[in-house]
């Protein structure tokens, strides 16, 4: 009896003995990484389509233990994915559990457009473990080998013409709480897991869109500053210009819109347009103004002719000083 109740007890404390071992086990540490081949940026949807290559690692691995469980990786943020595993692989000299594959995933981008043209966007690949939390696995960046492309090799091919390059990569990890439940009663904590994300700072190219608007832009305003050389009592003909130059350039902003971003706020552009339309509104007045006073007495006729002239300068002055404070501003954000 003595003999079984021995038994049983060292049976119990190996149990509990296990047991702690298993709760207090550090998590494994997964060294990822990723070669990135090509990024379209969707600019009207906020999103981009990008394929790459990826990899994660776990060194110093114990040759007894099944790490497979750290190909249930998938990039979180993705709308649209496909995500095959290219090889898996045990090195036991180096005693390594190495597992690579290729993506292609269409990802949401928060856009940031106040300054278009000359906004930056972040893109970023993030990871996550589908099954398993931060007590079980831990995502780090690989320091065996550059984690992300290199910026100086210029081998992220942006299939978006000229419009974007890459201006920084980076790589962070850190941890991703999710404060719910998703209804299921049995759970009381909120889990929380590892996550890393690999970060794609792209910035425009600002002058072929500008050298595309500027011009037909550069068009509208030069009839609305015609109305300085006409005579102040050729009301009919200065009206017409100028509100031909306004149609014009309302016109122009509507064919050009589906290029641009679909935001709620103004971009950089947009007050450039709203430049313009003032400019014109400008010369509206102006026009008015002028040809009321040549109605009146001399003196006002006279007023009405340094107006016209006064104007030739004031107009174009003043239009290039609110530019180059407009793109100032935005150089210096």
């Amino acid at each position: 009896m003595k003999n079984v109740f021995k038994l049983f007890l060292v049976t119990l404390l190996f149990a509990i003995s296990n047991n702690v071992f298993a709760q207090t086990e550090k998590p494994i540490i997964c060294k990822t990484g990723v070669y990135i081949k090509t990024i379209k940026v969707n600019q009207v949807d906020e999103n981009f389509d990008v394929q790459f290559y990826w990899w994660t690692r776990v060194d110093s691995i114990d040759l007894n233990k099944d790490y497979s469980f750290i190909k249930d990786i998938e990039v979180i943020n993705a709308d649209v994915t496909t995500f095959d595993i290219v090889e898996t692989k045990i090195d036991t000299l180096n005693k390594s559990y190495f597992v690579n594959g290729y993506a292609k995933v269409t990802i949401p981008y928060k856009s940031a457009y106040r300054d278009f043209p000359f906004d930056k966007q972040k893109l970023a690949i993030s990871f996550e473990n589908k099954n398993n939390n931060i007590s079980s696995i831990i995502y780090v960046p690989d320091n065996k080998t550059t984690s992300i492309n290199k910026l100086n090799d210029s081998n992220i091919d942006i299939l978006n013409g000229d419009q974007y390059k890459v201006d920084q990569l980076s790589v962070i990890n850190f941890e991703h709480s999710y404060n719910s439940n998703f209804g299921d009663p049995e759970i009381h904590n909120f889990e929380t897991y590892s996550r890393i994300s690999f970060n794609i700072f792209i910035e425009r190219n600002p002058f072929g869109i500008l050298a595309k608007i500027s011009l037909p832009l550069f068009v509208v305003l030069f009839l609305a500053y015609l109305v300085f050389f006409i005579p102040d009592y050729e009301i009919g003909t200065a009206s017409a210009l100028t509100v031909t130059a306004l149609l014009a350039g309302i016109a122009f902003e509507w064919t050009i819109k589906d290029s641009l971003p679909k935001v709620s706020y103004l971009t950089l552009i947009d007050k450039l347009f709203y430049l313009v339309y003032f400019f014109i509104f400008y010369a509206m007045v102006q026009t008015i103004i002028t040809f009321n006073l040549s109605k009146g007495s001399e003196k006002n006729k006279l007023l009405s002719t340094n107006i016209e002239e006064k104007s030739k300068y004031i107009f174009p002055l003043l239009f290039i000083i609110m530019c180059a404070l407009l793109f100032f501003n935005v150089k210096n954000a």
